[in-house]
């Protein structure tokens, strides 16, 4: 980790950066892309791993619930871990189990592991994902404020969509990922996995998505790049298959390397989970092919949309952009306009400010900024970049 910050310092970035010690990391480095627990050996080696890139600079310790290798970790591994990351003074930033049917035994989950290991818990990018599932904000909000209360940290970010974004092979069962990318792409060649794969699906083993609302994106290959953009159910019906045949193929052609936009959830919930105070500002944005529009317009999507339509404050949305997501990072001299901290501003208009990017058109810059300050050096000037690259690197101070 240390070596890699000083990798980036030496780029000279643009932005500042700060770092997280990915789980999946830890557990290729110590395991590989086994599923199942780990044994003590190599549960302490991943534990070592992690104090030494805590002590190199990483601001704390991520994961991704649904993704191989992190998906094959139970409870408890979460909280040994999690207890290196509270002893060296980091937070927990968790993409849950389940966003969805699930949703609050998954809250359930990582409330468990910040009480029983100290560590601040950070769930990314929150939600209530699934027809089925729309309004369940209230109740996955209350169990982090019933959380909150009995002394565990927690805090969420969002980002102000009613549509997600991820890779397309996420919806293939956990078991196939096992062994790494080479390994899946061979199972998908396999008749017998399948079929295997088809009866999950129709036994309802596998959760089915609503093929009209999962646009699929970042499609490179000659065979499908006429389906940029369409949704898999028109994929599937074009290429005369069913939708979970459409799936395994263009995840087997395209090297698993497609991305999604799924419309899965509803307005109200996205208002609602906005308001909430425990909550910051994220984009989560993948950067290749046709992206999510967040990755352009999230911050300016709050600070513009839903200020002027009273959800938030002004005040209170630039706190979620700034003071608090440092806090919660532990960014020390950042966030705040106070003698001694970092000159890191953005200078816009709250009546102009917008994001203009859109699911068809989603590199699209937003408008109303007009100045970036970055460490005191004016970066963005009148909406245009100056060139200059006065971003550090953050090291975290244990």
């Amino acid at each position: 980790m240390g070596e890699y910050l000083d990798a980036l310092e030496e780029a000279g970035p643009s932005i500042n950066v700060a770092s997280l010690v990915g789980h999946g990391n830890l557990r290729l480095a110590s395991m590989g892309m086994e599923d199942r627990p780990p044994e003590a050996e190599e549960l302490a080696e991943m534990k070592r791993l992690l104090a030494e890139s805590l002590r190199g600079g990483a601001v704390g310790l991520s994961t991704g619930l649904i993704y191989a290798p992190c998906i094959y970790s139970d409870t408890e591994e979460l909280i040994e871990l999690c207890r290196v990351a509270a002893e060296n003074g980091g937070v927990f930033v968790v993409h849950m189990r389940n966003e969805g049917d699930t949703l609050l035994e998954s809250i359930d989950e990582v409330v468990e592991v910040g009480e029983a290991s100290g560590v601040h818990v950070h769930v990314s990018h929150f939600k209530a994902s699934g027809e089925a599932n729309w309004g369940k904000s209230v109740h996955s909000l209350r169990r982090l404020e019933e959380a909150k209360a009995r002394g565990v940290q927690v805090s969420f970010d969002q980002y102000p969509y009613t549509a997600g974004s991820t890779f397309l092979s996420s919806l293939l069962p956990a078991w196939l990922h096992a062994g790494g990318v080479e390994k899946l792409l061979g199972r998908l060649e396999d008749p017998d996995v399948r079929g295997k794969i088809r009866r999950e699906y129709t036994a309802g083993r596998s959760r089915t998505p609503n093929w009209d609302r999962l646009v699929a994106t970042n499609l490179q290959t000659e065979k499908n790049m006429a389906y940029e953009g369409w949704t898999m159910k028109d994929i599937a019906e074009a290429r005369g298959q069913t939708e979970v045949d459409a799936l395994m193929d263009v995840v087997l052609e395209e090297r698993n390397a497609t991305s999604m936009i799924s419309f899965t959830m509803s307005e109200t919930d996205v208002t609602r989970i906005m308001a909430h105070p425990l909550g910051t500002v994220c984009t989560d944005g993948l950067l290749i092919g046709k992206p999510h529009p967040r990755a352009y317009g999230a911050f300016p999507r709050v600070l513009g949309k839903y200020v002027r339509e009273g959800v938030l404050r002004l005040e209170d949305a630039v706190r979620r952009v700034t003071s608090h997501p440092a806090q919660i990072h532990g960014l020390r001299g950042r966030g705040i306009i106070r003698p001694g901290y970092a000159a890191d501003i953005t200078v816009f208009d709250p009546e102009t400010i917008a994001d203009t990017s859109t699911y068809k058109d989603p590199r699209r810059h937003p408008r109303g900024i007009t100045h970036v300050m970055v460490n005191g050096v004016l970066t963005v000037m009148d909406g245009a970049h100056t060139g200059a690259r006065a971003g550090r690197v953050h090291r975290h101070e244990p």
